[in-house]
C-alpha cells in the first residue's frame, strides 16, 4: 500500500515540476483517487451479488408486466 502512495506521490512531484501543476492541485487530485479507490474497495464485495440482483429485477419486472386476473 505505501508502494503505491510513493508512486502516487512521485508521479504528482514529476507532473507539479514539468506541468506547472500547483501543489494544492496535486493533493486535491491525489485525495481523489485515493477516496475514489478506497470506496471502489469496500464495495466490491457487492459484485457477487449482482447477478442475484438482475435476477430480482428481471422477476421485479416480470411481475408489474403480467396481465390481472380480473
Amino acid at each position: 500500500m505505501f508502494l503505491i502512495y510513493a508512486i502516487v506521490f512521485y508521479i504528482g512531484a514529476v507532473f507539479h515540476k514539468y506541468n506547472d501543476l500547483s501543489v494544492l492541485d496535486m493533493f486535491t487530485s491525489i485525495f481523489g483517487i485515493m477516496f475514489a479507490t478506497m470506496g471502489a474497495g469496500n464495495n466490491a464485495h457487492f459484485a457477487a451479488d449482482i447477478g442475484e440482483a438482475k435476477n430480482a429485477a428481471k422477476n421485479i419486472f416480470e411481475i408489474l408486466d403480467a396481465k390481472d386476473e380480473f
